[in-house]
């Protein structure tokens, strides 16, 4: 249960970014005198990103155990919140979003983590669990954007990401086995930089 509800904290956090960031983009816009084509690139560095890096970081997993892979996505992640956070440029904002999207390896690593060590009468609805997570995130993160920067700022939308990864992943490393299961295999890196080309050109 306690590995189930890390797991779930560390999908949560990803799932959330995809979309609190968009009662901001107005803000955005504004403070950093930019266009709608300049603001998309906040939501579609993100999402490029992660449609690239997340089978990459599944197969690493598989060839270099998936707790280490998860944690690592969740440092990055945890990072690109920071750099956007901070960011005080549009540019800046846009990479740290690049970089949270490199942790879209997240799900594929739960998943694979609940099949190496949860025993097989919950591998089903643990990963439906998990699933779901991802549409309620999504959901529940345009509420959530709307509140903290009626509240605050939108800097604390990317602090709210950053400190979730955060202890999502030393709880990670303190209470989630390491998968004992290894697949020997090979990297498409050719085929990510053309799908990263294919998914960049308008």
């Amino acid at each position: 249960m306690r590995s189930l509800l890390i797991l779930g904290v560390a999908a949560l956090s990803f799932a959330l970014a995809q979309t609190t960031l968009v009662p901001a983009l107005t803000e955005l816009m504004i403070e950093f005198d930019t266009d709608t084509s300049g603001i998309a690139w906040v939501l579609t560095g993100y999402l490029i990103a992660a449609a690239v890096f997340t089978p990459i970081f599944g197969r690493l997993g598989d060839m270099f155990g998936k707790r280490r892979l998860l944690v690592i996505a969740l440092l990055i992640f945890a990072a690109g919140s920071a750099v956007s956070a901070l960011g005080d440029s549009i540019t800046a904002i846009v990479a740290g979003r690049v970089l949270q999207g490199v942790g879209g390896g997240i799900f594929p690593l739960c998943f694979g983590i609940i099949r190496d060590e949860f025993p097989a009468e919950r591998v089903s609805a643990s990963i439906g669990l998990i699933s779901a997570t991802a549409g309620i995130g999504g959901g529940l993160g345009l509420i959530l954007g709307g509140v903290i920067l009626d509240h605050t700022s939108y800097h604390w939308i990317f602090w709210l990401g950053a400190g979730m990864a955060a202890v999502a992943a030393v709880a990670a490393i303190l209470w989630v086995p390491e998968s004992p299961n290894r697949a020997p295999a090979r990297v498409d890196i050719r085929g990510a930089i053309v799908l990263a080309v294919g998914l960049s050109i308008p």
